[in-house]
């Protein structure tokens, strides 16, 4: 876990996954195939951030709340053990840090994308 606080190390990690990748999968080995590469790294980060950063928001709070109480309500077989009121809601599942990790490493290396399509188009 001690990889992970440091963002620097961890970008370099992306990076050389990158790298891996592209070696790996490439059919051929140009700008082009890398930065296909680097693209399905940067939005994978992206999209899991901006997923985390909506549901830590509180936006499925209160659709998981009235489910709760929905299913508690109609349910036959009462479970009066069940404390369906004291269970986390998702946004309280979910560390502040994590969203934040997330895109971060998702728009630096959207950024070194931008870059890099840059000197393939300007070359």
């Amino acid at each position: 876990m001690s990889i992970m606080k440091n963002k620097w190390v961890m970008f370099a990690v992306n990076i050389a996954l990158v790298t891996i990748l592209f070696i790996a999968l490439a059919p051929v080995y140009d700008l082009l195939h890398y930065i296909n590469q680097l693209f399905y790294i940067a939005y994978f980060y992206i999209f899991i951030g901006i997923i985390m950063w909506v549901v830590r928001g509180g936006f499925f709070d209160g659709i998981t709340y009235g489910f709760r109480r929905f299913s508690n309500r109609m349910s036959k077989q009462k479970d009066y053990l069940d404390d369906w009121k004291e269970k986390p809601l998702p946004s309280q599942t979910i560390h502040k840090s994590l969203p934040k990790f997330f895109l971060f490493h998702g728009f630096m290396l959207s950024a070194g994308l931008v870059a890099l399509l840059f000197i393939y188009y300007s070359g």
